[in-house]
């Protein structure tokens, strides 16, 4: 739910008798807004604009429409329902919105730098052709990663967050997957590529996030359905000493091993190590903190 106006106001008859307060809208708020009394007008506006010119651009068209009507019907939330009757309005010709940047809505530093590597992974994606090459795919992603973000700020539908994250994991997956090239009929089929997880921690903790909890609950179904090895690593930013950060990692990487066997995963079957700051994501100079290098990464064959 974005930032958006608080409304005190009683209807009598057709007058308006109370009095209104606004906070303006920041971000992305700017162009698209939330208005509980627009909304209508907003969906018929979205579906007259000039139809979209690529497969991708009407796929997420619908998407955007279908999902502010769920707003709308299904949860009468009809400031984010017409804010995304905008967003689908927006989706016209060959113009299409980007993924929604966390730093226009409600979260904490950390969240957004976690939040930020997602959607850096999804537009790398998306950039890197898959919106032509999987446009229904590629639109499918686009729209559950910005359910998650809204959700994730609304922060009360637990269910539908982890619904919209599972989804946008699938589809993430199905755009990650490279197409094998054409084999001999005598040759073997080549094993599946392992599944990779990224968890994140704030400074100086190990303690699972909320949005960490989704990724491992993603990592653990898949390790139901491959019931293959998992690789557990932990890492550290560079902030601290190297012998610090290596205990850091380590006791990060038990954390997340902790969190999978209460979820199911054979212990035997996982490895667990940990390396510090020796493998940074993001290279920075000794000293600095980086969201990003504060992680624990779950491979699952």
């Amino acid at each position: 739910m974005q930032i958006r106006p608080s409304i005190l106001c009683a209807l009598g008859g057709v007058a308006l008798l109370g009095a209104c307060s606004t906070v303006e809208n920041t971000g992305t708020a700017v162009p698209y807004g939330g208005n509980p009394f627009t909304y209508s007008s907003s969906v018929s506006s979205a579906m007259q604009n000039a139809e979209p010119t690529s497969a991708f651009g009407k796929a997420l068209k619908a998407e955007y429409i279908a999902y502010a009507q769920r707003e709308a019907d299904e949860w009468y939330d009809y400031f984010d329902a017409d804010f995304f009757a905008k967003k689908a309005g927006s989706v016209s010709g060959d113009q299409v919105p980007l993924p929604e940047d966390p730093a226009n809505w409600r979260f904490s530093d950390e969240e957004i730098a976690q939040k930020r590597a997602v959607r850096d992974e999804l537009l790398g994606l998306l950039d890197d052709g898959k919106r032509e090459e999987k446009p229904d795919t590629a639109a499918i992603a686009q729209a559950r990663y910005d359910c998650w973000v809204e959700e994730s700020e609304e922060g009360w539908q637990t269910e539908l967050i982890s619904q919209c994250w599972k989804d946008f994991e699938a589809a993430m997956a199905e755009l990650r997957a490279v197409e094998p090239e054409p084999m001999a009929a005598a040759e073997p089929v080549a094993a599946a590529e392992p599944r990779l997880f990224t968890i994140f921690f704030d400074f100086d903790s190990v303690e699972i996030t909320p949005v960490s909890e989704r990724v491992l609950d993603a990592a653990s179904e898949q390790w139901a359905t491959s019931m293959g090895d998992v690789s557990i690593v932990g890492h550290a930013d560079a902030s601290g000493s190297a012998a610090y950060n290596l205990r850091l990692s380590e006791r990060r990487a038990a954390a997340a091993l902790g969190e999978l066997t209460g979820r199911g995963v054979k212990g035997d079957m996982v490895d667990s190590d940990a390396v510090g700051e020796g493998d940074l994501l993001i290279p920075t100079p000794d000293g600095v903190r980086e969201p990003r290098n504060r992680r624990v990464t779950i491979s699952v064959d």
